[in-house]
């Protein structure tokens, strides 16, 4: 079958969307937060069979919206129903979506206190990202903050460090204790939340550069979802570099990809040989692995991400979404669907992916 998108005008800036969770169908619902508008929403949408639309095999229609007190800039589940949004106010939130028959709902839970702050103005920090692992949330902000709090207690931060003096810009948990997150100058900073009390690192890297006398920020990060010592990086130029946390000496493989700043970047839950990139250019590509260097890979236990300067030849690239002009900031897929969001005030419904 070949891919079709269909593009949905909803007249907001999306910054991050995902689809709920559902374990033995194809979801038909999916999560938006809005970010430069205004006031910002989170909203559950359901997909609804349009006989009418000529190629179309669906629309979306908002059920529900809660506002929200700045730009959201993480959202992410923790279990079928409950998921966390962070904020440009510094703040996380918990939310729950009730399913229905007809109008699905979503249902504030709880907020923390401030979690991110300039020491020095005693003014709010916007919170940039989170990562989610079991019940446990991570948040950074623009203050070089990593914190960790229990879904079960908002209030209280399990753990705060120091993590950075500069803005981090991406999280991503590599195991329940395990924490990397990445600064503004392209410093890549592996924590232990156990023992990182000090604010040491338990390792520290640079992001990969074509210019050797530039920086190179980190933009998004992913963790392979069966082999979490993966962790793959998009980039402020565009580029993706790949880690193998177990040899830090040097990356992995390095690729020249998208021409402006990577948005967002993850594999494909249920088929982790796809990887799926979006950039401010307007573009989502996946990359695929070819399957007999797929096959023969996994003989050896090892990935084709981890294979250098061969990597370029064993994966294929496709455009997803092309020539948007203006950013997707986030996508999700589950299934043989994607959605994107974008600064274009769209959601993108892409089929057959």
């Amino acid at each position: 079958m070949s891919t079709t998108v269909g593009a949905h005008y909803i007249s907001e800036k999306i910054s991050k969307v995902r689809w709920l969770p559902e374990k033995l169908q194809q979801s038909e619902r999916f999560l938006t937060g809005s970010w430069d508008m205004d006031n910002n929403f989170v909203r559950v949408w359901r997909l609804h069979a349009n006989p009418y639309a000529q190629g179309l095999e669906h629309t979306p229609r908002c059920n529900d919206k809660v506002a929200v007190e700045g730009d959201v800039t993480g959202l992410e589940f923790l279990n079928d129903d409950t998921f966390a949004v962070g904020c440009a106010d510094g703040h996380l939130s918990l939310f729950h979506v009730q399913r229905a028959v007809e109008e699905d709902q979503i249902q504030r839970k709880a907020r923390s206190e401030r979690l991110h702050e300039f020491k020095c103005s005693q003014t709010r920090a916007p919170c940039t990202a989170i990562a989610v692992y079991g019940t446990d949330i991570a948040t950074i902000g623009e203050d070089g903050r990593l914190n960790v709090l229990s879904a079960n207690n908002l209030k209280q931060v399990k753990r705060a460090i120091d993590a950075d003096s500069m803005t981090l810009l991406a999280v991503s948990y590599v195991s329940q204790h395990q924490l990397v997150t990445a600064n503004r100058m392209g410093v890549i900073r592996m924590f232990d939340v156990r023992t990182a009390g000090d604010g040491q690192p338990k390792a520290s890297f640079m992001a990969a550069c074509q210019d050797t006398k530039s920086s190179n920020f980190v933009s998004a990060m992913a963790t392979h979802p069966m082999q979490q010592h993966i962790l793959i990086c998009g980039s402020e130029e565009g580029s993706i570099t790949v880690w193998d946390l177990r040899n830090l000496d040097y990356p992995a493989s390095y690729l020249s990809a998208h021409n402006s700043p990577i948005t967002d970047i993850g594999f494909h839950r249920q088929d982790p040989s796809k990887l799926f990139s979006a950039a401010e250019a307007g573009e989502v590509w996946m990359w695929s692995e070819k399957k007999q260097h797929f096959d023969a890979s996994q003989n050896d236990g090892s990935s084709a991400w981890l294979c250098g300067d061969r990597l370029r030849t064993m994966v294929n690239v496709d455009g997803v979404l092309t020539n948007i002009r203006k950013a997707v900031n986030s996508f999700d897929v589950h299934g043989s669907r994607m959605v994107c969001g974008s600064d274009t005030e769209a959601v993108y419904i892409v089929n057959d992916v």
